[in-house]
């Protein structure tokens, strides 16, 4: 790769970052307590109940299909060997995983009806 290119373009991808990363700090910022409580919920379950999740409301019918097949397409991004930015790039390889997976959480809690994530969140709590 020629060097005059490799700046401009770690410069164009550091202030994408930087506006990902102040975006998902505004969305934070404007959630609702209940969102946010939602979210803590979330993180706070196991990997395993986490996988479960996925698979619960990637088989439920009341989820939008968009919705559905989102969970699936993260996993398959996060398990592939090549990323947007490589992860032998010291931070910047995994904030992209990060900023990727918080955009997902995004849409998924904007998209899918509250009750739905709620119950099966409830469910995976109850079991734990």
């Amino acid at each position: 790769m020629d060097k005059d290119l490799l700046l401009p373009l770690l410069g164009g991808f550091l202030a994408a970052t930087f506006l990902a990363a102040m975006s998902s700090w505004l969305a934070w910022r404007r959630a609702d307590p209940t969102t946010r409580t939602l979210i803590r919920r979330i993180g706070a379950l196991s990997f395993a109940s986490k996988l479960r999740l996925a698979r619960a409301m990637a088989t439920d019918g009341r989820v939008p299909f968009a919705m559905r097949v989102l969970p699936l397409a993260m996993g398959a991004y996060l398990a592939l060997p090549f990323d947007i930015v490589p992860d032998f790039v010291p931070v910047l390889g995994q904030l992209d995983d990060v900023l990727l997976l918080a955009g997902a959480l995004g849409l998924l809690l904007r998209f899918t009806p509250r009750p739905v994530i709620e119950e099966h969140v409830a469910a995976l709590e109850a079991r734990a």
